[in-house]
């Protein structure tokens, strides 16, 4: 007996048969892979064949979809350096031991098995098992989902993901049950948003998630979601309606910006004779004269500034984004030609970590109080500014500042690239500066 796998349609289909012989033919005789643009470029299937006998052959799909430039046609199996390849080999490996196993099991006890006696014992096999329906299910759909958006999104968003994910884990730990598809009812929602308003929050080390945290839980789970529907995979209709959650989303959160004095006190600060905290400091300022995003600036290369314009594709949103360096955004000119077009290197997370303590040098240390929610309970979050300090927050002053200085809505979003108006819209009252020259006029 055995167990085989190979991939569903793995070519282009602008390609015929033919060509792909000859390129395939051609890339053999000179050892390498075949091109990537031969490939099919959407996941496809994973299909299994059972050879019981040398006269029996069937095949069978598995819930399994992949990329078919990662899938290695000699061995049968997702080529080992793919993100996810360890687990979902593990996976097909125990597949085909099982379908082996209850085959040899049903021929012991009845001495002969049919051809359809076989197709069953694939069948059932491969839907009752857990890649199919059970907690193993989603979690393979999570590898593959999490695979597929590594292409597209930053890194930040990835770890949004994984975070997520890690607490879908969790409750299912706790709740002793693996979920499948059609669990995600609104009786999950409710549980699982209970559990999160339980769950230890390790940013705060305090117990239960705050209202906010929670809402975007919920939407990112639903993104996952939506994403197996639209890949052909049966999910309880209760994830596409509207949930009325008892942790709702506080309307409008206070921004923490920084105003003109506390920036003069960061371009002021001496830092010379601590060069990490230089560093930092000079691309926060970058942030905030550019009004970038931290995925966007770690990115600038020499090259893209051409006319006294930076012209880049956003990480993020990926459109074309235009700098003009004119003006207020000028000042990053300096720092561009102090370092020699060649911003500094660090990981967002050290920056965080480091921007705060430059912040404390600079005596940024007003306080701030900010109000969130955990259920019906009023959470007051009250500290120094500096420790509000993030890379995000240089694009947030940037846009109060530009704001303030009176450019219009429509001119801030074509530099900052905001998908929705409505965004920047609550920037407008961030900064009193706004309201006070507004009424100095009149």
């Amino acid at each position: 007996m055995r167990c085989n796998f190979y991939l569903d349609r793995p070519y282009h289909p602008e390609f015929d048969n033919k060509t792909i012989t000859k390129e395939k033919k051609r890339a053999s005789e000179k050892k390498k892979r075949l091109a990537t643009k031969f490939y099919n470029p959407k996941p496809t299937s994973v299909y299994i064949f059972f050879s019981p006998d040398k006269n029996t052959r069937l095949k069978y799909r598995t819930s399994i979809k992949i990329l078919p430039k990662d899938w290695d046609f000699n061995k049968g199996r997702i080529r080992s350096a793919t993100p996810g390849a360890f687990e979902l080999n593990v996976e097909l490996d125990q597949l085909s031991s099982q379908i082996i196993k209850e085959a040899y099991l049903a021929f012991e006890k009845n001495k002969f098995l049919s051809k359809n006696d076989y197709k069953n014992i694939l069948v059932k096999t491969v839907d009752e098992d857990l890649l199919v329906v059970g907690g193993s299910k989603v979690k393979s759909l999570i590898t593959e989902f999490k695979n597929h958006k590594r292409r597209y999104v930053t890194d930040g968003t990835m770890q949004e993901y994984k975070t997520v994910f890690k607490a879908l884990d969790e409750f299912q730990k706790l709740e002793r049950k693996e979920l499948s598809l059609l669990d995600f009812n609104k009786d999950f929602y409710i549980q699982f948003e209970n559990f999160l308003s339980q769950k230890n929050n390790p940013s705060n080390k305090q117990r239960g998630l705050l209202n906010d945290t929670i809402y975007k839980y919920i939407s990112t789970l639903r993104v996952f979601l939506k994403w197996c529907n639209e890949n052909g995979n049966n999910v309880h209709p209760y994830s596409f309606e509207q949930h009325k959650s008892s942790f709702k989303k506080k309307a409008y959160n206070e921004i923490v910006v920084l105003n003109e004095d506390e920036l003069n006190k960061l371009e002021e600060l001496d830092l010379s004779n601590r060069s990490s905290y230089e560093r930092v400091r000079d691309l926060f300022l970058f942030m905030i004269y550019t009004g970038q995003r931290f995925s966007d600036v770690e990115r600038f290369s020499k090259s893209d500034f051409q006319n006294n314009k930076w012209t880049f594709i956003s990480v993020k949103t990926k459109k074309q984004t235009i700098v003009p360096f004119n003006g207020y955004i000028a000042n990053g000119l300096k720092i561009l030609e102090k370092y020699d077009f060649n911003l500094p290197k660090i990981s967002n997370q050290k920056f965080n970590t480091y921007l705060k303590q430059v912040g404390a040098l600079a005596k940024i240390d007003t306080t701030v109080k900010i109000v969130r929610f955990r259920g019906k309970e009023e959470v007051v979050i009250e500290k120094a500014k500096c420790e509000f300090m993030s890379s995000h927050m240089g694009r947030r002053t940037a846009v109060t500042i530009l704001l303030a200085k009176g450019i219009p809505l429509p001119l801030v979003q074509m530099l900052t690239q905001h998908s929705d108006i409505r965004t920047l819209m609550k920037y407008n009252s961030a900064s009193m500066d706004s309201l006070i020259n507004a009424l100095n006029k009149f």
